[in-house]
C-alpha cells in the first residue's frame, strides 16, 4: 500500500493516529470557544493555567496552536496591566500595539474556529451519508426479517502472523445463505452480519486479504472512503474451516456508529439485559452468549505480555485454558468466564480511551 497522508484544514499528518488526535483536539477547542469568552482576561488566564498544568491536554499541532493563541492573549493582557501600573512613556503607543495584537490573535482564533466548523460540518454530513448507506443496505438485505435464535433455541498496530491452517481454497465452501447471497455478490469480501439488540450494531462484516488487512478501517461496504469504516474480521481468521476465536474490529465512533455503542457494556445492568449477540457468517447463523467484557492495551512489538488479539486457534486444552486465565485478569466485572475447550468464541474489539492505546473487547461463546 502506498504512503498515506491525512489532512485537516491546513494541517497534514503522516499517520492515522496523529489525524485522530487532531480531531479530538478540534472537538475540545470547539467546546471551549462555544462555552467561554477566551478574550476575557480571567477566562484566558484560567485556561492558560489549566493547559499548563495538563488538566486540559492537547496532543496535536492543532491543539498546540490554540495553546499559543491563549498564551498570547494572556501575555497581551499582562503587558497592558503592567504598562498602566508602571506609567511608562510609551503608554500612548499601547492602544495601537494592543489593536495589532488583537487583530493577529483574532485572525488566529477565527481560523481555528473556521477549521472546527468546517470539520464538524463535513463530519456530520459524512455520518449522515454513511447512516443512509447502511440503512439502505439493511433494507436491501433480508437480514432484518430473519428469525434470530435465542438461548432457548440452542442455537495500534497489530502484528499479523497467520497461523498454520488450511486455506479456504483447499476446502469446498458450503452454500451461501439465501438472505446474504445478493449482498455477497455485490461485494465478495462480505463474510457475515453482526446484530446486537439495544445498540446501533446491525452491520455487514467484511474480511480483506492479508496485504490490506486494515482496508475497512477507512472504507464503507461499497469501498468508498468513509471515516466510519466498516466492521471487519481479522485477516488471519479462517471462516470456512472455523477458528476457535473469530475477532471482529470496528471504530469506537462518538456518534454510536460501528462499535461506538459497545461502551454500554461497561454497565452491568445493560450487560444483563443484552447478553446475546447475533453473528451470522454467510454460510450459517449463530447466536453467542457474552462471557466477558474486558479492557486492555495494545502492546508494542518488542514488548512482552499477553495479546488478546493474537488468540485465534487453540491447538489443545492447555492453550485454551491459558487464554481464559489471561482474559480473566482483564475482565471489567471480575466474573468467572463460562467457557471450555471446544467452545467457539467471538471477540468484538474497539478502541477505548481509558488509557493511551487502550482497547475494549467483548468475548462471547456460541450457544
Amino acid at each position: 500500500m502506498g504512503e498515506k497522508h491525512y489532512k485537516l484544514g491546513n494541517y497534514e499528518f503522516d499517520t492515522l493516529r496523529e489525524y485522530r488526535q487532531a480531531q479530538e483536539d478540534l472537538k475540545k477547542i470547539k467546546y471551549i470557544t462555544d462555552e467561554l469568552d477566551i478574550y476575557d482576561p480571567e477566562v484566558a488566564l484560567r485556561l492558560y493555567n489549566l493547559m499548563r498544568s495538563k488538566k486540559i491536554k492537547f496532543k496535536s499541532e492543532v491543539g498546540k496552536s490554540f495553546f499559543w493563541c491563549i498564551s498570547d492573549i494572556v501575555a497581551d493582557n499582562s503587558k497592558h496591566v503592567i504598562g498602566r501600573q508602571g506609567g511608562r512613556t510609551e503608554e500612548a503607543m499601547e492602544p495601537l500595539m494592543e489593536t495589532n495584537w488583537q487583530k493577529v490573535l483574532g485572525i488566529a482564533c477565527i481560523a481555528i474556529a473556521v477549521i472546527c466548523f468546517a470539520y464538524y460540518a463535513v463530519s456530520e454530513w459524512q455520518d449522515y451519508r454513511s447512516a443512509k448507506k447502511l440503512e439502505n443496505l439493511q433494507q436491501m438485505t433480508d437480514v432484518n426479517n430473519m428469525i434470530y435464535f435465542n438461548a432457548e433455541d440452542t442455537e495500534t498496530e497489530i502484528p499479523f502472523v497467520r497461523p498454520e491452517i488450511a486455506s479456504d481454497d483447499e476446502i469446498e465452501p458450503p452454500p451461501i445463505l439465501e438472505e446474504y447471497a445478493a449482498k455477497h455478490k455485490e461485494n465478495p469480501e462480505m463474510i457475515g452480519w453482526l446484530k446486537i439488540e439495544g445498540t446501533q450494531i446491525d452491520y455487514p462484516v467484511m474480511q480483506s486479504e492479508m496485504d490490506q488487512y486494515d482496508y475497512y478501517l477507512q472504507h464503507a461496504f461499497d469501498k468508498t472512503e468513509d471515516s466510519n469504516g466498516t466492521l471487519f474480521v481479522d485477516a488471519r481468521n479462517n471462516i470456512i474451516n472455523r477458528d476457535t476465536n473469530i475477532i471482529i474490529y470496528g471504530h469506537n465512533m462518538k456518534s454510536g456508529m460501528m462499535f461506538g455503542s459497545l461502551k454500554k457494556y461497561q454497565d452491568k445492568d445493560f450487560l444483563k439485559e443484552h447478553s446475546t449477540i447475533q453473528f451470522d457468517t454467510i454460510y450459517e447463523k449463530g447466536t453467542y452468549q457474552i462471557i466477558g467484557v474486558c479492557l486492555a492495551k495494545v502492546k508494542y512489538q518488542d514488548e512482552d505480555g499477553f495479546r488478546y488479539y493474537n488468540f485465534l486457534r487453540a491447538k489443545n486444552e492447555t492453550e485454551f485454558t491459558d487464554y481464559l486465565v489471561n482474559i480473566q485478569q482483564l475482565e471489567v466485572f471480575e466474573q468467572a468466564l463460562d467457557a471450555s475447550f471446544g467452545d467457539q468464541l467471538l471477540t468484538l474489539s474497539t478502541c477505548n480511551n481509558y488509557i493511551e492505546d487502550g482497547r475494549m473487547f467483548i468475548v462471547a461463546k456460541k450457544i
